[in-house]
């Protein structure tokens, strides 16, 4: 599976702090592409990423500005995961 990242998505995954590696692996070898990121992995690994990205919101460990964004980023790889991240 690959999904493309406008930079202020990709920056936003970025500022996760201490993701688990599967996840941190798969941020970090994304492409830039024509101004974009190819981030790309298998499902696992971005039901894992869905997962942290759940948390950071829920546990408001992220900034409001990131947290718009990263449901962004959730959007792109299952829609549906917008309605238990509760967005």
């Amino acid at each position: 599976m690959t999904i493309s990242l406008t930079k202020n998505q990709y920056w936003a995954l970025m500022n996760i702090y201490g993701p688990p590696k599967n996840v941190h692996d798969m941020i970090m070898n994304a492409d830039l592409v024509d101004g974009k990121y190819l981030m790309e992995s298998d499902e696992e690994d971005f039901d894992d990423l869905l997962s942290l990205i759940s948390e950071e919101i829920g546990e408001g460990l992220c900034s409001n500005k990131d947290a718009i964004t990263l449901l962004g980023v959730c959007k792109k790889v299952d829609p549906t995961s917008l309605d238990w991240i509760g967005a």
